[in-house]
């Protein structure tokens, strides 16, 4: 077996890069700047612009654990996942939709005095029609706020290049964007930015999800497992001493989740979940992105 010891481990925050010499044990990423922006989010948006086994199970993790932390997720790709990502768990959490031309009408108004919002569509325009209660103070001019919009999410994760996501990926313009990529790679627009040269994205986020406080559950470490064996064939190609120390994180919280529960009750081990061969998989051992479909 061939082994690869990744020497580089490099962490920007505002762009500025922070250099991480050889780690031999359990990687220390420096999350300061992730946890600041988390510490204040209810909701957060997980972008995958080009689908993989690896990225997907990690985005799903992550979406997964921020869901236990009380944080509302999803995970947005334009491209659709097929038979092979079946035994992800999430998948309920991914949308292929994005709104990037929302328009929000916010008010500067005490709600207590507004009787009720409606809408018309008279004069073949859409009028949105605010009624306030009996002498309740009339709503002025400046007392309307009109904005567009692309994403309300207070937290967004950018897995990779933006650019794969074409029109939309001026949604990096505007949000609090945390880049993560195995890429050495600088993005102007990003608060925080994670780099692990050669690293799977399910390698990276096994590390990654409880140095952010985010537990590391039956569901999330599946998905990172999974995410792993296909990125390495099955811990045979591109690893390191790290790769084997990630798999064995994720099968103790696939294992200590079995042991919680009655023999009677007990889930599917892991080792029957990922039931389909490796050729089955979409670039198997790889971060490389399924064919962009055409339409």
């Amino acid at each position: 077996m061939k082994s690869i010891i990744r020497s580089n481990i490099f962490l920007s925050q505002n762009t500025n890069s922070i250099h991480f010499g050889s780690r031999p044990n359990m990687k220390n990423y420096n999350v300061d700047s992730i946890k600041n922006l988390l510490s204040t989010a209810k909701t957060a948006m997980v972008v995958v612009p080009q689908m993989s086994i690896d990225a997907a199970g990690a985005a799903f993790s992550l979406a997964i654990a921020l869901k236990k932390a009380n944080i509302d997720a999803t995970v947005y790709s334009p491209q659709k996942t097929d038979a092979n990502y079946s035994k992800l768990s999430g998948l309920d959490l991914l949308t292929d939709n994005y709104a990037q031309n929302d328009l929000v009408v916010s008010l500067d108004y005490p709600l207590d005095q507004i009787e009720k919002v409606s809408y018309n569509d008279n004069g073949g325009r859409l009028n949105l029609v605010v009624q306030t209660k009996t002498q309740a103070p009339k709503i002025l001019d400046n007392q309307i706020i009109i904005q567009a919009q692309g994403n309300a999410a207070d937290i967004c994760f950018m897995l990779g290049d933006e650019t794969a996501l074409g029109s939309n990926a001026s949604m990096v313009n505007q949000g609090n964007w945390v880049f993560i990529s195995p890429t050495n790679v600088t993005k102007t627009w990003a608060k925080s930015s994670l780099v692990d040269p050669d690293a799977p994205f399910s390698e990276i986020f096994t590390f990654l999800l409880p140095m952010l406080g985010l537990e590391l559950d039956q569901d999330s470490g599946k998905d990172l497992l999974i995410g792993l064996r296909v990125a390495t064939q099955s811990f045979s190609v591109n690893v390191s001493p790290e790769s084997f120390e990630a798999g064995a994180l994720c099968l103790r919280a696939t294992q200590a989740a079995e042991d919680a529960v009655p023999a009677a009750e007990q889930p599917t081990p892991i080792t029957m979940v990922e039931t389909a061969p490796q050729a089955k998989f979409n670039s198997p051992g790889t971060n490389k992105p399924n064919p962009t479909p055409t339409m």
